[in-house]
């Protein structure tokens, strides 16, 4: 598919949450997911973190799902991918009980890192191996501490390219942080070792007439779709509505080398709206089927403040 033909997709949206996050936590978020043909069982599965961990999740259709548990402790935002004799599981580890105390008023700062862990069978796991850490100057807030999050890796002609979120932006109406910047990793395989860029590809603007959405407070997360003449980025920004207060929507990007990006048109693929997703919609995994469908899982949120506010996980459909 040509990026043109991404983007003339037709959406399905039926509005409904498909999966609720567990009773001992508020949140479910930034899913992604394998189809059928891909697992050892034949089911669909699923991954995203509460405040606990990763979860797994299975399912017979892509829109009931079975919560199998925690698979990775003290890690979030997780990437999952199969590969050559088994699957691929990145993520953002942090310290114990680093996402719990973010409650408190006065939350401690922020410091985690990227990871990889290999699977034969999505149930056992090897013991983590550290990819990315926050090192460059951008990738770090003095007040806020240090991050790097949200990976995706992708291969680009027998290489491959870790995308990922660094740094952190305090969201005010919110009482807690989300990732500032965007930037890129590089390695010869798909475990590394990975080299990050030193600049970030995609930074809050501060100028409306360098962006399509003014008032951006952060870069949020990006997934890549590497396509027959170019690259699809879905981009979940962070930024200010016209009442003040903070928003974050899918908004579609595109590029001619995965570098450069820009975006593929002003308003966003999906936006906040009522209900279970008022306040913000947050990262997503886009992926096409093999009857050439295009299902996409994301998670939104209810409300804003931290003690308020919940987060579950829908998904929309796309058809040419």
């Amino acid at each position: 598919m040509t990026v043109e033909g991404f983007l003339s997709l037709k959406w399905e949206d039926d509005g409904l949450p498909l999966i609720a996050p567990p009773w001992n936590s508020p949140v479910l978020a930034d899913p992604s997911f394998l189809f059928p043909h891909e697992t050892p069982t034949g089911c669909w599965t699923l991954f995203a973190h509460s405040v606990w961990g990763i979860r797994r999740y299975e399912s017979d259709d892509g829109y009931v799902w079975l919560d199998q548990g925690l698979a990775v402790r003290n890690a979030m935002r997780p990437f999952c991918r199969p590969v050559a004799g088994g699957f691929m599981l990145f993520y953002e580890a942090y310290r114990p009980f680093a996402v719990p105390l973010q409650i408190l008023p006065r939350p401690p700062r922020w410091k985690s890192r990227l990871e990889y862990r290999a699977s034969p069978d999505l149930h056992e796991w090897s013991a983590p191996e550290t990819v990315v850490t926050p090192d460059l100057p951008w990738m770090k807030d003095e007040k806020l501490g240090e991050s790097v999050s949200n990976p995706c890796l992708v291969e680009v002609d027998g290489s491959w390219r870790l995308y990922f979120s660094a740094s952190l932006a305090w969201i005010d109406d919110c009482g807690f942080c989300e990732p500032r910047h965007i930037g890129v990793a590089e390695a010869p395989s798909f475990s590394g070792p990975f080299t990050p860029r030193p600049e970030p590809l995609i930074g809050p603007s501060l100028d409306p007439a360098d962006d399509a959405q003014p008032g951006v407070l952060g870069a949020g997360a990006i997934k890549v779709i590497p396509l027959e003449d170019g690259y699809i980025g879905l981009q979940n920004k962070i930024y200010r509505d016209p009442a003040g207060r903070s928003r974050s929507a899918l908004f579609l990007l595109r590029s001619d080398d995965g570098m450069a990006w820009f975006p593929a048109r002003k308003e966003p693929l999906l936006a906040p709206s009522t209900g279970w997703r008022a306040s913000h919609i947050y990262a997503c995994d886009c992926r096409r089927a093999p009857d050439g469908t295009w299902l996409l899982y994301y998670n939104a949120r209810d409300g804003w403040y931290k003690s308020s506010g919940r987060e579950r996980i829908g998904w929309m459909v796309g058809r040419e």
